[in-house]
């Protein structure tokens, strides 16, 4: 080999080892970089101090190998200008940093992914119908022991039963026309609903459900259970709804028709059992205030009307018009206000007395009622033994109510205020008709209006219970006077379920686990006119809901 040829090649390795290093370059490629840089200048001194080279000819030959470098790196910098390098990273490096990314992002893309695909509808094409995918089931299982307790001093035979004895067609058609007041009872209970809801469009729902119950009671879904005869069952919704939606989905307009649950959102059960369901149809409307979203501030409008009875052969139909203006007011951190004003008026409820021998006014008596409002025969029959009780009065309310929550870290306290008055009443009208009325009905005179009602309300703990360890404490106490409001409507469990009645209530609840939870409930309440009637209930329930 000549010594030009060997003079070229230290010069190609000279070039190689003083060109500039990458910088995605591992350690171990620069560390040989380093070596062959090292090894050729050793080489070149070698040389110089051996005669072979001049010291003039391997400065040159090392000038000369920096500049080839340094254009070569101009070169490869120009031809990869805008590209984006990628260091190299250990491949330890790059398991932990995996690792890390892993345990912070999963859960959150974990959490996407399944509701992507709950929205989407992953899975296998066409597996199942396409209305099912728009539909939803729901429901509720109750299980409760209820212990009845009356006070040492009530006196029996003095309150009427007056359902039992319009069922049996007269108070001398029974052996006993006259509600227990001093026999302790014990019973077990239940109660159990299943409903099916389906999207027709994005704003038209459709949907039933069905309910354990006395099907002759109409607010009470739950059913003694004695082993003496099977569950009834009844259909208390069937419905269409209708819910205008803005781009944000605030609902600014709603409307449904059919039996549905109730459209006024009383927050208590002084006027309307929250068991309770309506007929007919209700339209809402609602005014935005704030940012748009559907959880904004805003005022609404309830207007209803509800069929209580068709009358055949007769233009008496019953109803219920119902009319409501409300605020719903959120501001700050988290607090809100919930404030509205209802009236409700009842037409064709009152009873009318029939001619001496008739049955024409049958019609005007309720076809349900539990205790407390003014009651009188309108039978007037020959036979004394016929009974047939009616409403005296008229029913016209105006009811007021507020709710104000607010948070207290991760609990929340909330006072809620609700009072109405029968604004129907007239006592000439009551009046006429009473030499019909039973003396049991009252000491109070029916001159005397008593036609007030009001409800307050202290909450603390969890929102809404539905999981272990989440528990919520509620205080209360109620006042009703004799003819507030109609008393087939209004609560079902405090004192015989009915009006004339006062006293005071305490709620617990404690979350046993993912959507099962214990309710411990005592009411204690006593009449406010009629005979005296101490009524303690307590009430132990495990509730479940899917």
């Amino acid at each position: 080999m000549g010594k030009g040829h060997i003079l070229r090649n230290m010069l190609a390795l000279l070039t190689l080892a003083l060109a500039p290093v990458a910088p995605g370059f591992a350690a171990d490629e620069r560390q040989s970089l380093e070596e062959l840089r090292n090894t050729v200048i050793n080489l070149l001194q070698v040389l110089v101090d051996q005669g072979v080279l001049s010291r003039d000819k391997a400065e040159q030959m090392v000038k000369a190998a920096q500049e080839k470098a340094a254009a070569s790196a101009a070169a490869l910098a120009k031809s990869e200008e805008g590209a984006v390098r990628v260091p190299y990273v250990p491949q330890i490096v790059r398991d932990e940093i995996a690792k890390q990314v892993a345990e912070e992002v999963r859960p959150t893309v974990v959490a996407d992914v399944v509701h992507e695909a709950r929205d989407e509808k992953w899975g296998v094409p066409g597996a199942l119908p396409e209305w099912l995918t728009r539909t939803r089931v729901s429901g509720s299982v109750l299980i409760r022991e209820e212990d009845i307790l009356f006070a040492r001093g009530n006196q029996p035979n003095t309150v009427l039963n007056y359902y039992a004895i319009n069922t049996a067609g007269g108070i001398g058609k029974l052996a006993n026309p006259f509600e227990n007041l001093t026999e302790d009872r014990a019973r077990f209970r239940g109660k159990a609903r299943l409903g099916v809801e389906s999207d027709l469009s994005d704003s038209l729902t459709a949907g039933v459900r069905v309910v354990t119950g006395n099907t002759s009671d109409l607010v009470s879904e739950t059913q003694t259970v004695d082993g003496t005869a099977p569950y009834q069952f009844g259909l208390d919704e069937l419905f269409l709804r209708y819910d205008g939606h803005t781009t944000d989905h605030f609902t600014w307009l709603s409307a449904v028709g059919g039996r549905f649950l109730n459209p006024y959102g009383t927050p208590t059960d002084l006027v309307f059992n929250k068991d309770l369901t309506f007929t007919g149809a209700a339209v809402t409307g609602k005014l935005g205030i704030g940012d748009g979203s559907a959880e904004q501030s805003h005022l609404f409008m309830t207007l209803g009307a509800h069929q209580l009875q068709e009358i055949a052969l007769s233009g008496h139909d019953k109803w219920l018009l119902g009319a409501q203006l409300g605020a719903n007011l959120r501001w700050g951190d988290g607090q809100q206000l919930r404030l509205t004003g209802g009236f409700f008026d009842y037409l064709n409820v009152t009873g009318i007395r029939n001619a001496f021998g008739t049955t024409t006014y049958n019609y005007t008596a309720p076809t349900f009622l539990r205790q407390g409002n003014t009651y009188f025969d309108i039978a007037n029959q020959p036979d004394t033994s016929v009974n047939l009780f009616a409403l005296a009065a008229r029913y016209r309310l105006a009811d007021v109510n507020a709710v104000y929550t607010v948070p207290v870290g991760r609990y929340t306290f909330s006072v809620t205020a609700d009072a109405v008055r029968n604004l129907g009443y007239d006592w000439r009208s009551v009046a006429a008709v009473a030499n019909f009325i039973p003396r049991t009905t009252s000491a109070t005179p029916v001159t005397v209006a008593r036609t007030l009602g009001y409800q307050a309300e202290l909450a603390f703990g969890t929102p809404t219970v539905l999981a272990a360890g989440e528990w919520r404490g509620v205080f209360g106490y109620r006042y009703l006077q004799r003819d507030a409001v109609i008393d087939a409507y209004t609560d079902s469990d405090f004192h015989f379920g009915g009006t004339d009645a006062t006293g005071y209530y305490l709620v617990g609840d404690l979350g046993l686990a993912n959507r099962l939870w214990l309710r411990f409930r005592y009411l204690s309440s006593n009449t406010i006119d009629g005979p005296a009637a101490g009524i303690d209930t307590v009430q132990i329930d495990l509730n479940t809901r899917f």
